[in-house]
């Protein structure tokens, strides 16, 4: 499972965790690790995990657990998505 804080997704009810990006952005990573993800997250003591996307093919260091990014798994992820 996770060693991170999960919590229900509001729409389909999969276990997410909140993470930040770089950017302090709040972004729904799914709470099961996947090979084929392309998120990995980084513990940060007393606050929320931070979100690095790693780039195809890159090397991870450290043994770290790749997820998805639940905007990408979500059936209604279309529904909270805001407009660019």
């Amino acid at each position: 499972m996770t060693d991170f804080e999960t919590r229900p997704c509001g729409s389909c009810g999969a276990l997410i965790v909140w993470a930040s990006t770089a950017h302090d952005k709040a972004m729904p990573v799914d709470a099961e690790p996947n090979p084929a993800g392309n998120v990995l997250l980084h513990a940060r003591p007393g606050r929320g995990p931070l979100a690095e996307v790693v780039p195809p093919g890159q090397l991870l260091m450290g043994g770290g657990q790749l997820r998805t990014s639940h905007f990408a798994t979500c059936p209604h992820a279309d529904q909270h998505r805001r407009p660019r």
